[in-house]
């Protein structure tokens, strides 16, 4: 980590067949035999969780008390739950050891059955180094006795545990513990198969950052002490947000819905998830509810961005959002130099556009309502490219919190810009393995994907237009995965296939196919 200042489903699904003669002719709108198998899945499950915060370390410095925090935020979101968990355990004491998370992981989720779900949250810190040759671990310390506990040694603590096990880890690195955030997939993968849902904040090699209490901004005001990540996560999953993770407001989040808007409004760090485009359901909770009012409500939703690159001659950004009550606002701006994320630096720009209104002459004190807002970013350097990250922040009831961030991409004027996409020879989707492609670019671009047949058919897309954000990886690049589906659901057959990029930056395209790969 790295520091920084500053659903009653069975009822629904009764109406819904009853609904289906008179909609016969709709088929669009009908629920398929797979949705309602995983809808009655989700709803006659149990659930379990162990939530486990590090803030007091040996080698890395304190944290605390943001994995504190986080724990209880992660409480929070597990308590709003559709039902009541069967368990929700946070241990009253450290854990330091191997042993001692393995025993903690065999007792809370042992009573699990094969329909059950059972929730690890670990806040910490990560270490991975490739050159080093060790394998990656999360810390387990109390301050003075510290240990490090490797992916192979926590999916063996799993060991005779039933049910599905969703991992969530918020650490520097954790991506690692999937393989992923590297330029290629390590020769071994953890955490396969359909048993594991594994969310990360981070690549394996980017830092996870989070402030502390102790840190404070140019305004003076000090930071309550949380993760970026767990934060977003927690926002994403809440009442007072509106649940924004739930894209079609069904009442159930699946683990592809919550990945997509981690990787839009988290910018600090590029999340990862295993399986890639998963529809497991992660998260349930009462769509029929209201919502909260009030001050219970949160200050600031719907918050969209104009768009997410950024030219010398076009330097602004447009954000809209709703405030749902007078609050005051302020857009933090970040660069990244020397592939860090400058935080010390970092600019705090409060909204002036209602200043010295009813409202008060206090630094982004606005009124409730729809606001559009245009944002324009310093001058730049002659020369200088990179990414930017601006976030919406508010100081609220004595709290600063972030709403939403963005990675803006800032290419240079002009370049030559060379593109690669790199494969394995062989891709053997069965056991749940997926594809990694690496598309190698020196400069912030717009990034178009897909997956080719051998008549150079496009059987899958990953991404269209997508702005590339920083993973830390030498070479410089983006990395995608392919879980061998096709546009339509099915798993590709064998045959030859090839991956198209087409990368955009400025008024140039630059279009590479990759080196041909089997499926057998």
């Amino acid at each position: 980590m790295r520091v920084r200042r500053l659903c009653a489903l069975l009822c629904v699904l009764a109406f819904l067949f009853a609904l289906a003669p008179a909609r016969a002719g709709a088929a669009s709108d009908a629920v398929t035999q797979d949705e309602a198998s995983r809808l009655l899945g989700s709803q006659s499950r149990n659930e379990y969780a162990l939530l486990i915060g590090v803030d007091s370390f040996v080698s890395r410095a304190d944290t605390y008390p943001s994995s504190t925090n986080n724990v209880n935020a992660m409480q929070e979101v597990f308590q709003g739950a559709l039902n009541p968990f069967r368990a929700i355990i946070v241990p009253s004491d450290p854990v330091t050891t191997v042993d001692q998370l393995t025993a903690l992981i065999q007792k809370a989720f042992g009573a699990a059955g094969e329909n059950d779900v059972c929730y690890l949250y670990l806040s910490t810190h990560g270490v991975y180094d490739p050159a080093s040759g060790l394998e990656p671990m999360l810390l387990l310390s109390d301050g003075q006795t510290e240990n490090g506990i490797t992916p192979a040694q926590l999916e063996a603590a799993f060991d005779g545990i039933l049910g599905t096990k969703v991992l969530i880890l918020d650490a520097c690195n954790s991506g690692a513990f999937i393989g992923k955030g590297l330029p290629s997939l390590p020769e071994q993968v953890h955490f396969l198969g359909d048993d594991f849902k594994v969310l990360t904040s981070s690549g394996a090699l980017e830092e996870s950052w989070y402030w502390s209490v102790d840190d404070q901004n140019d305004s003076g005001i000090a930071g309550q002490g949380s993760f970026y990540f767990t934060q977003a996560l927690a926002q994403s999953l809440s009442a007072a947000y509106g649940y924004p993770a739930d894209q079609n407001r069904d009442g159930c989040v699946v683990l592809s819905e919550l990945y997509e808007y981690l990787v839009l409004n988290h910018a600090a760090s590029t999340p990862q998830v295993y399986p890639q485009s998963d529809d497991f359901v992660v998260f349930r909770y009462d769509a029929s509810q209201p919502l909260p009012t009030g001050l219970a409500r949160a200050p600031i939703m719907d918050v969209t961005f104009s768009g997410t690159t950024l030219s010398r001659s076009s330097r602004q950004i447009t954000i809209e959002f709703i405030a749902m009550r007078p609050v005051r606002v302020a857009y933090q701006v970040v660069y990244q130099r020397d592939g860090k994320w400058e935080f010390e630096h970092a600019q705090l720009i409060y909204d002036e556009a209602e200043r010295f209104t009813a409202y008060g002459d206090q630094p982004g004190a606005i009124s409730a309502g729809r606001k559009v807002r245009t944002l324009t970013l310093g001058e730049l350097d002659e020369g200088v490219y990179g990414y930017a990250m601006v976030q919406l922040v508010t100081i609220d009831q004595g709290k600063l919190t972030v709403h939403a961030g963005r990675v803006i991409s800032i290419p240079p004027d002009a370049a030559d810009m060379t593109l690669t996409a790199s494969v394995a020879d062989t891709f053997d989707p069965s056991g749940g393995r997926e594809l990694s492609i690496f598309i190698g670019h020196e400069y912030p671009c717009a990034l178009s994907v897909s997956i080719l047949d051998e008549e150079e058919q496009v059987v899958h897309r990953l991404c269209h237009r997508q702005s590339t954000r920083p993973m830390q990886m030498n070479p410089e690049g983006t990395v995608l995965y392919w879980n061998g589906r096709l546009k339509d659901g099915t798993m590709a057959g064998p045959g030859v296939y090839r991956v198209r990029a087409e990368a955009v930056m400025n008024d140039a395209t630059v279009t590479v196919l990759s080196s041909a790969f089997t499926i057998q």
